[in-house]
């Protein structure tokens, strides 16, 4: 096996020389290794076709690439049991994938529920199963045109594999059916029903029958909160993310420009993770039913304290993109999967799954001693028109042109409008790949640029998905990301080279600025 910087706080392991299941042995036998001993610093252990991830932080990786290295890939991967899936063969593709397949409706469902599958990956959605196993006879590319809304449960195929819609969601394979089982459920300890490495087979029913759905958990109610009177652009609730979930296909999410939300929390003396607002474009118009102390972080924040009853307008036009509003006590909502941060995506997390409406009540936790008001602020107003990004070589950079990789280190690119929490697309000089060539799905990461085939870059973003099938010509450094999350559509941007090792010392230089921050808020408490 092989190991390469998926950015500057992931390794990616891979399998030269393996392909199929020869591969995803490998894979799972690998995945089983490194279940037990963990060192500290470790996130997850994301599995996919030929590749495994290992995330981690507060580390600069080498004691977790030496673990990693010395792991004995299991040669008996241990049996991850079956699970036999009730499928209702109404797809509205069913009779398409027939007639192209040049065979009946009932020889593709006795095909397609006649064989074993293996989730090869858990990734794209929430719960959605990559499953490996399709018959040959089934093998069909994606449909030409996308839908925008395919169903909860929808059974679908594309490309040789198989898998499950867990939830309402954009899509491109070719519904066959649907189930009535619950694929994704992050109220429970172990979020998604099928994990890497199972058995599934389908079975054709009648009829389905669907479980009761449960109810939402609301948070505890207190004397302490706020009112929305207008949401403004886009206002969710957010903290650090949700790590450690990316096996089960959860995005880390959390706050795309960790920094300023960081920043905003101590200013008012919370923790630096504490639940905040994230505002898009424009803030929210909020109406204060206890007295409280705030900081609102559009490139510089400060402490201001507001009067039980009093409403304030936030909705002036932001510095950048996203600003942050941190309450002293933090905002009180139900913990999922160990965050409150809002994944807009799932729809989970945060108020309700959702940005915030005019009504919504947020409750807010009582307030420690913070920081002093005064003539002092934090932060620098920073809207520039031009950003320099770091960089680590892709771990597909070798696909690309030459003339592509020189045209990625030195040409002005553009964002485009066509940029949101999960990640950001350019414009500029095409990227093209030295031989045309399909890529099977791997873990990402934060900072990945991912190139499809038209050859403009995407920089990914917190609310990622955790696998992708587009070839990584770079990874955007860490201490980088926060300038992405406040630059406006049409800034232009430039990519620059550097080590992993220089990139390993930026973030332990932040981790010290935010060191000293606090020792200096700490005074004025």
């Amino acid at each position: 096996m092989i190991l390469r910087p998926l950015g500057d706080s992931a390794w990616l392991v891979a399998f030269p020389g393996s392909s199929g299941g020869a591969a995803l042995e490998r894979v799972m036998g690998l995945v089983a290794a490194l279940s037990n001993n963990r060192p500290a610093g470790v996130l997850d252990v994301v599995p996919s076709f030929d590749t495994v991830a290992v995330h981690f932080a507060g580390v600069d990786g080498t004691e977790i690439r030496e673990w990693i290295g010395a792991a004995e890939v299991l040669g008996q991967v241990p049996n991850g049991g079956e699970r036999v899936v009730p499928v209702r063969y109404d797809g509205p593709d069913l009779e398409e994938v027939a007639r192209c397949l040049d065979l009946t409706v009932e020889e593709v469902i006795t095909l397609h529920s006649g064989a074993d599958y293996t989730v090869a990956a858990v990734g794209f959605s929430p719960g959605f199963p990559y499953l490996a196993g399709l018959p040959e006879r089934l093998n069909l590319p994606r449909r030409r045109t996308p839908r925008l809304v395919v169903p909860a449960g929808a059974v679908a195929m594309a490309g040789g594999q198989a898998g499950i819609y867990p939830n309402i969601s954009p899509g491109g394979w070719h519904v066959l059916g649907h189930t009535a089982v619950v694929l994704f459920d992050p109220h429970a300890e172990q979020p998604a029903l099928l994990r890497p490495g199972e058995l599934v087979r389908f079975m054709p029913v009648e009829r389905l029958e669907f479980a009761a759905q449960r109810v939402e958990e609301i948070g505890a109610l207190t004397d302490r909160w706020i009112e929305v009177i207008h949401p403004g652009g886009l206002t969710t609730v957010q903290d650090l993310g949700r790590p450690g979930y990316e096996s089960s296909g959860v995005s880390p999410g959390g706050a795309v420009d960790r920094h300023s939300l960081r920043v905003a929390n101590l200013a008012v003396g919370n923790e630096d993770g504490a639940a905040a607002l994230e505002i898009c474009l424009r803030g929210p118009v909020l109406k204060f039913h206890a007295t409280a102390a705030v900081a609102f972080m559009d490139g510089t924040a400060k402490p201001q304290h507001i009067a039980a009853g009093d409403t304030v307008d936030f909705s002036k036009p932001t510095t950048g993109v996203r600003a942050y509003l941190a309450v002293a006590g933090g905002l009180q909502v139900p913990m999922l999967l160990g965050s409150a941060a809002t994944d807009m995506r799932a729809g989970f997390g945060g108020h309700h799954g959702r940005a915030l409406q005019a009504g919504d009540r947020l409750d807010f936790g009582e307030a420690r001693s913070g920081p002093r008001g005064g003539t002092w602020h934090v932060g620098r107003r920073d809207r520039v028109s031009l950003i320099e990004l770091r960089y680590l070589p892709g771990v597909q950079r070798d696909w690309f042109s030459a003339e592509a990789r020189q045209r990625f280190g030195s040409e002005i690119y553009q964002l485009t409008p066509q940029s949101d929490r999960m990640g950001v697309r350019l414009s500029g000089a095409a990227l093209d790949l030295e031989t045309p060539q399909e890529m099977v799905s791997q873990p990402v990461a934060c900072g990945s640029v991912q190139v499809p085939p038209e050859g403009q870059p995407i920089v990914l973003l917190a609310e990622r998905q955790t696998i992708g099938g587009y070839p990584q010509i770079g990874q955007v450094i860490s201490v980088d990301l926060p300038k992405l999350a406040r630059a406006w559509p049409g800034t232009k941007v430039r990519f620059r080279e550097v080590t992993l090792e220089h990139a390993r010392e930026l973030r332990r230089r932040e981790e010290r600025d935010f060191a000293w921050l606090r020792t200096g808020l700490n005074l004025l408490t």
